[in-house]
């Protein structure tokens, strides 16, 4: 599959709470997202984290087919686009839980709309930031029963592959938590980002 899709399957059990049940791995991924996300903008203005994709602007009136082509891609063969009455799948009204619901996810990171703003880390930024994971976020996830998978090299995370510079976090090298509620209990242990950074 041509996407990074973080489907993360095993559970683990976080240091001093009970395992919250296991739900559907798409779920736990998509909430993963939306939380780095929402970490992610308060702290830097509101502009979008960097893309771990390579990024396809449209004009708003274009945006719809190409992300009923993105869906299709996905999987979703029935998906369709009207521009009075938005996306469906098999004839049902868009959904943005499960497996649609983080195809969609991913197909928004691919193609953005026409007013995200990203952030564009200097040199000082990314060392910050990679300083902060490396020696504060990934001991912090490990010591609360996470394990980081990976972690790339400084200049690797500085590259951004495919993707934009600095779009990895230790989050995204979870073997994830079997849960939603493991994943928020995860955050509010460890702080995705460190509050000093700014673009």
């Amino acid at each position: 599959m041509r996407r990074r899709v973080l489907l993360l399957v095993l559970a683990l059990t976080l240091a001093g709470c009970a395992s919250a049940p296991a739900d559907d791995p798409a779920d736990v991924s998509l909430r993963l997202q939306h939380r780095l996300d929402s970490e992610f903008n308060p702290r830097l203005g509101g502009i979008d984290r960097p893309a771990a994709t390579p990024v396809r602007f449209s004009l708003p009136n274009g945006w719809g087919g190409l992300m009923r082509g993105c869906m299709k891609d996905s999987g979703f063969d029935a998906f369709e686009y009207d521009r009075f009455y938005g996306f469906t799948n098999a004839g049902k009204q868009q959904v943005y839980t499960g497996e649609q619901g983080l195809a969609w996810y991913h197909c928004t990171q691919e193609l953005p709309t026409y007013d995200t703003v990203y952030v564009e880390f200097s040199d000082a930024d990314l060392d910050l930031l990679y300083d902060y994971y490396v020696e504060l976020l990934v001991p912090c996830l490990e010591s609360v029963g996470a394990e980081v998978a990976e972690v790339p090299s400084r200049a690797a995370f500085a590259d951004g592959g495919e993707g934009q510079p600095g779009w990895w976090n230790p989050y995204l090298s979870v073997v994830t938590p079997g849960s939603s509620a493991n994943v928020d209990l995860l955050f509010a242990k460890c702080a995705a980002y460190p509050d000093a950074v700014r673009p």
